[in-house]
């Protein structure tokens, strides 16, 4: 069961997103798409954003986390969120199909202006915002530096950064960031390792592949080397850092919803309670499911967000 509360509580991330989705498609041959959805690039300062929009209503701009691209959203979910929301889906700078620059300009609040950037290059003057992982912590700073363009933010297992952050267990972050450690092991950290999570984890798997293979997502999951590193310094050093995030989580004027699943161990639901104190507009939801709680509960999530929009 999901809680869903009308509060002032807060919350926290580690920040991972579904990078073992990588090498599960290195290894998968999808099927010869009969129909795609339409990419197009906006020119956002000096990089080429690759994005894609379905779906009818407020625009709502998705804003994926580390090492994942546009097409790393589970279908369930995007045929949810599209029922009532035109969904903005793109790729971080330096990954999938955007360009980089030559410069390593990677950084929270960058990739921040970035996804404002696209918002204005597409004629929007205001948009929703919905951040997931590292993506929550964009969304914060899209928040924080571009008030006046967001409507309502989603944020689901976000982080505040700083020292305010309550990091995840050595031996969940030593998992993380080991390469020898085996995908499948890395998945149960983002499912719940159960029964349950397993077979949720499978059921993702197979609608992402069975998407890319109808042509309904792009198939689009190319991250190099050196994004790898941008991005990992982005999030870890850079935003632990990062003391004023958390100062101006206090001036966020638009309605806030924080979401994590109860047995999240990368990003620990307590640390909602810790942001929502500082956001004056915030609920908070709980969901029975781990990081990747928003695919395990897809339906209850999306029905929680249409209530939130409305």
């Amino acid at each position: 069961m999901n809680k869903f509360t009308r509060r002032t509580i807060s919350f926290r991330g580690a920040g991972l997103v579904l990078a073992f989705f990588l090498t599960f498609f290195s290894i998968c041959s999808p099927l010869q798409a009969q129909t795609k959805p339409e990419v197009r690039y906006a020119q956002v300062g000096d990089v080429k954003l690759a994005y894609y929009t379905r779906g009818q209503g407020e625009p709502l701009i998705m804003i994926n986390g580390f090492l994942s691209t546009m097409s790393l959203w589970d279908p369930a979910l995007l045929d949810e969120l599209s029922k009532n929301n035109t969904l903005i889906l793109f790729d971080n700078r330096g990954v999938g199909l955007s360009s980089d620059t030559k410069e390593n300009n990677t950084t929270i609040p960058q990739m921040a202006d970035d996804a404002a950037g696209l918002a204005k290059a597409l004629g929007y003057k205001k948009v929703n915002i919905l951040g997931w992982s590292m993506g929550g912590r964009v969304a914060q700073q899209v928040l924080i530096r571009h008030p006046d363009l967001v409507g309502k933010a989603i944020l689901c297992a976000a982080n505040p950064g700083g020292s305010h952050q309550i990091p995840a267990s050595k031996d969940v972050e030593s998992k993380l960031n080991n390469p020898n450690v085996p995908e499948m092991e890395k998945i149960a950290l983002v499912f719940t390792n159960n029964e349950a999570g397993k077979k949720a984890a499978q059921e993702v798997l197979g609608r992402i592949k069975a998407a890319v293979a109808a042509g309904t997502m792009p198939n689009d999951f190319t991250v190099s080397k050196e994004t790898t590193i941008r991005q990992d310094r982005a999030r870890t050093t850079l935003w632990t850092n990062n003391q004023e995030n958390f100062r101006q989580l206090k001036n966020i004027k638009v309605p806030v919803l924080l979401t994590d699943g109860q047995y999240d161990v990368i990003d620990m639901p307590k640390n909602s309670e810790l942001m929502a104190t500082q956001i004056p507009f915030s609920w908070l939801a709980y969901y029975d499911g781990g990081h990747a709680f928003l695919f395990q509960q897809h339906k209850r999530f999306a029905d929680t967000v249409n209530a939130f929009m409305q």
